[in-house]
């Protein structure tokens, strides 16, 4: 349901910060936005980067939400407001620039891309202010978040930000700042919680709140499961290294060794494709790699699937993890059987033998076991994915993950 009509002018003028906007790999991040949209919500995108079109699903491609994007076309202006407002507010501006300069962040990558959100920040913030902007979020706990500290600074308009998996894992060396600073800041995954909260004095923790994406898939055709051999497994994901892809080609090989057949198809582009391609050499015409696709395309393939592997890892000696990765709470909604790992927030939705398969992670067998319990046990297969069906669609629908995502912004305002 959407915001009633005669309340709509009291909400607050809400700008969503971003990188990128719409994005492939950040399906949650436009489906947040043109939910909030859609209900009547006043919000809008500025993306600090230009735009990236590449595998976008149409109705992404021509959503109606307004986006602005920046990057390399806006950086003449944008140096020119950094140079005026530094000339205007030497002290305040320059402040906010040591700051910045200062920070421990943890890689190059995110120390450029942060310089860059404060030159965003510095160029925006007098045109939030004409604009009655009234809040800004940051889609991501990093840069975009970084931006909106920066506006914050500056003028004064409350933000909020959204922690999700590598943006604060491990934190990007001003992490406590934004969270001393921001009116909220949410998690997606109960993972993120504790670990968003030990930045904060323990009186300051009720400002981190958990509120899980919102459902990115229709629930209309659930998926047959027909369980035929050879079983249809479908794993989706950039191919990188804490997807844990290499576990499932390798519980697939263990598999047909014991003469269970399986066809594995692998949707996702990244920089692991030769090395899983390698991987998959002793039964490569069993294992299909389609790319990147565009989301529309996913409900399709999950469709003709029998069981969604999702063998989620943290690679040795990092932090680094997903946070509860879309695609488990897209298959549920389609009705199809999730074998995962017990990794970060999996565990949220992915409840061992009652909504679904958690095996830990990087075991080859157990992960190959879970998947053979299944595939031999249709009916108790069945039971899990309904069971999970049931579960997302409640705790994942749109009056609890949007509608408080309004109670937030409004009550931040």
């Amino acid at each position: 349901m959407g915001t009633p009509l005669s309340t709509a002018s009291s909400l607050p003028k809400t700008v969503y910060l971003a990188l990128w906007f719409p994005l492939l790999s950040e399906t949650f991040v436009f489906y947040e936005v043109q939910g909030l949209w859609r209900r009547g919500f006043p919000v809008s995108v500025v993306t600090l980067y230009g735009e990236r079109k590449k595998y976008l699903a149409e109705h992404m491609r021509n959503t109606q939400v307004p986006v602005r994007h920046l990057g390399i076309p806006h950086i003449l202006p944008i140096a020119a407001a950094v140079i005026a407002r530094l000339v205007r507010q030497p002290r305040l501006v320059g402040g906010i620039l040591r700051r910045i300069l200062f920070a421990k962040w943890r890689d190059a990558e995110m120390r450029l891309e942060n310089y860059w959100a404060f030159c965003c920040g510095v160029y925006l913030a007098d045109r939030f202010r004409k604009e009655g902007v009234r809040h800004i979020h940051g889609a991501w706990a990093s840069g975009p978040a970084t931006a909106a500290w920066v506006i914050h600074q500056l003028e004064g308009i409350p933000y909020s930000f959204t922690a999700r998996a590598t943006d604060v894992r491990p934190p990007d060396g001003f992490l406590g700042e934004k969270l001393a600073d921001c009116a909220f800041a949410r998690a997606d995954s109960s993972f993120n919680v504790p670990h968003m909260r030990s930045f904060l004095p323990d009186d300051k923790w009720d400002k981190v709140h958990l509120v899980y994406n919102t459902l990115t898939m229709s629930s209309e055709g659930t998926a047959p499961v027909p369980m035929q051999s050879p079983c249809r497994i479908i794993c989706i994901g950039r191919l990188i290294e804490k997807k844990g892809f290499a576990y499932l080609i390798r519980a697939a090989i263990r598999l047909y060794g014991e003469g269970v057949p399986v066809d594995v198809t692998i949707v996702g582009g990244g920089g692991l494709m030769h090395t899983l391609k390698s991987e998959a050499q002793p039964i490569h015409e069993h294992v299909h790699f389609t790319g990147a696709l565009p989301h529309d395309r996913i409900a399709g393939m999950l469709r003709e699937s029998d069981i969604l592997v999702m063998p989620s890892i943290i690679p040795e000696g990092t932090e680094q993890s997903d946070g509860l990765p879309t695609v488990i709470v897209e298959a549920m909604r389609m009705g199809v059987p999730v074998v995962s790992t017990r990794v970060a927030s999996i565990g949220d939705v992915v409840i061992d033998n009652e909504t679904g398969c958690l095996v830990p992670q990087k075991d080859v067998p157990a992960l190959a076991e879970a998947i053979k319990g299944l595939i031999f046990d249709r009916e108790r297969a069945l039971r899990l994915a309904q069971n999970a069906r049931a579960l997302v669609n409640d705790i994942l629908s749109e009056e609890k993950t949007l509608g408080r995502m309004e109670e937030l912004f409004e009550s931040a305002s």
